[in-house]
């Protein structure tokens, strides 16, 4: 069976939140996943999508060179690797900082992205802002119970 490159963008995108879960719930049974605190472990996999998605958020900048955001896209894109990196370079210490840095991230991403999207006026594929928007809401969530866990 042949799975579309829609299909296989949204299999992944949600497959993308299971490390997300997994280690909220080490974190929740005080455990420790590859001999590291599963709330760093939780940090780390988080600046790593982070950055990630603003690789994205490069590419969608380059797709769109002639546009006025796309200056703005590029520098955001970097502004946002770098804010994961030094949540990993921070995060031991400054565990709720470190969460509140991340998902702020993941928002302003979103909010981004869909800006851009809509200056664009780029709808397709169709289901990608949908699904989007609930992965954003979904990382967003997981973020706010670690942050109370």
């Amino acid at each position: 069976m042949t799975q579309t490159p829609d299909q296989t963008m949204s299999r992944l995108a949600y497959l993308g939140l299971l490390p997300f879960v997994i280690t909220l719930l080490c974190i929740w049974l005080d455990k420790t996943l590859f001999g590291l605190e599963a709330r760093q472990v939780f940090i780390a996999y988080s600046a790593v999508i982070l950055s990630f998605l603003a690789g994205i958020l490069w590419g969608n900048a380059i797709d769109h060179i002639k546009s006025t955001l796309s200056r703005n896209t590029l520098l955001l894109s970097i502004l946002f690797a770098v804010i994961a990196w030094g949540v990993l370079l921070r995060s031991p210490e400054h565990y709720v900082w470190s969460l509140l840095a991340l998902l702020f991230g993941f928002i302003a991403i979103w909010f981004a992205e869909k800006k851009i999207r809509e200056v664009e006026k780029e709808g397709q594929p169709a289901s990608y802002q949908p699904m989007r928007n609930r992965l954003t809401g979904i990382v967003a969530l997981l973020h706010l119970i670690a942050l109370a866990s």
